[in-house]
């Protein structure tokens, strides 16, 4: 198995599938196939406005990129046209080190 980071920028609003993109983080944690998530941010246009969220960052564990995207492709962001597919970025990655967060606990 190898890591993989995945960067899927958003071209559309989240908003109305985070719910459910939410719901089905969990099963491809406990699967041993999503690693590290979350959202990347814009910078905020000027100072003390909000930030925006560009995309999100994947940490995918997969035998190939090839796997890698499918398991991408079956999220719901992707499946709905929130992540632009056509121009995921997508490497393999060397941990050397993770540290676990959980904001789900």
């Amino acid at each position: 198995m190898v890591d993989w980071v995945v960067i899927a920028f958003d071209k559309t609003d989240r908003a109305p599938y985070r719910e459910e993109h939410l719901a089905g983080i969990m099963p491809q944690v406990e699967a041993g196939k999503l690693v590290c998530g979350g959202a990347i941010y814009n910078e905020p246009k000027a100072p003390g406005e909000p930030k925006t969220v560009a995309g999100s960052h994947l940490q995918v564990v997969a035998d190939t990129k090839e796997e890698a995207i499918e398991i991408v492709k079956g999220d719901v962001f992707a499946k709905k046209g929130v992540w632009d597919m056509d121009n995921l970025i997508i490497y393999q990655f060397g941990c050397a080190i993770r540290q676990a967060v959980n904001k789900f606990k």
